[in-house]
């Protein structure tokens, strides 16, 4: 039973680790997607990467709010 007790404070702190993580990267979403691109890029190139790099922020607060709101079992 104890097993079992200690598992909801790690699941918690595990979602809340998460969330920061995203929103650090949100916050830092120009210097990400700058990153990814040459010195001397395009206002093209820059939208281009821009869009591609959203799915993968809308995935990971997807993952979030399923596993934050998944049902607990009593």
């Amino acid at each position: 039973m104890s097993a079992v007790v200690s598992l909801v404070p790690a699941r918690f702190l595990t979602i809340i680790a998460h969330l920061v993580i995203v929103i650090t990267i949100f916050w830092s979403r120009e210097n990400n997607v700058k990153a990814c691109l040459p010195l001397d890029f395009t206002q093209e190139q820059y939208d281009s990467e821009d869009r591609n790099v959203l799915p993968a922020f809308v995935e990971i607060l997807l993952f979030i709010a399923v596993l934050g709101l998944k049902k607990k079992p009593l």
